[in-house]
């Protein structure tokens, strides 16, 4: 191959090898118009509680914790049980097993370096989760737990079975509220809301999930048996639109 051939093959191969810059490069231009985000929220009242319960056991060795655990924990379950709960409103949510630490104190005072901790036992922690489709019965259910042996509970929270009628009644105040905001600010700023160009549902926030002190519930299961007030659930949809600018 003569000298002239190779460098127009080494020119060619160059060019398909060099990157492509499209004329449209760059980074994407921002949504232009009356960029409005708005959140509707209705409140209804729950159809069903969730108990997350648990127990805590302790012991000189990993085998000594697990062993007392593992029979505290099919009382629970048992309980669970007993009290009427599906099968598939059973789950185990928690399995731990975690070192007990100590810090040795020094021998010698002439040695201020510190002495490396020490795991001086174990602590088996395991938890359940119950839904509780009949709220009346999350209180009775507690106690049971409580008098089955249950001796860390993390809370109660409600919700809703099915919550799509109050997801579209929060959508209609989201959407209602869109159109409202967009007219305040273009009436402010002198200009007229023209034709929706995007419209995008992003989730909302959820609210934060009320949670027990379980020394409450232990109180209340030597006393009186515990009263579940479940109150009002928020159900909330949230809304991103773009709506053009008209002189």
């Amino acid at each position: 191959m003569s000298k002239t051939k190779k460098a127009v093959l080494i020119a060619a191969l160059a060019a398909f090898s060099a990157p492509v810059h499209a004329q449209t490069a760059g980074p994407l231009a921002p949504a232009e118009g009356i960029v409005i985000q708005t959140t509707g929220e209705v409140r209804v009242k729950p159809d069903l509680a969730t108990v997350h319960a648990g127990v805590v056991s302790e012991g000189k060795t990993a085998a000594e914790a697990l062993a007392k655990n593992t029979p505290a924990l099919a009382r629970l379950i048992e309980a669970v049980k007993a009290a009427g709960v599906a099968q598939g409103d059973l789950s185990t949510s928690q399995i731990a097993l975690i070192p007990r630490m100590t810090q040795p104190s020094s021998s010698s005072s002439s040695s201020p370096q510190p002495r490396a901790a020490k795991i001086d036992g174990y602590e088996a922690r395991t938890g359940i989760t119950v839904i509780v489709r009949d709220i009346a019965k999350a209180g009775p259910l507690i106690d049971a737990l409580v008098a089955a042996g249950a001796n860390d509970m993390s809370g109660i929270s409600f919700g809703l079975a099915d919550e799509g009628k109050a997801k579209d009644q929060a959508r209609d105040k989201a959407a209602e509220a869109a159109r409202g905001r967009a007219e305040i600010y273009a009436k402010r700023l002198g200009v007229k809301v023209g034709e929706l160009v995007s419209i995008v549902e992003s989730e909302a926030e959820p609210p934060a999930r009320p949670m027990g002190d379980v020394r409450a519930y232990r109180m209340a299961a030597a006393g009186a048996p515990v009263s579940v007030e479940p109150g009002e659930v928020t159900v909330s949809a949230a809304l991103r639109t773009v709506w053009r600018i008209e002189k």
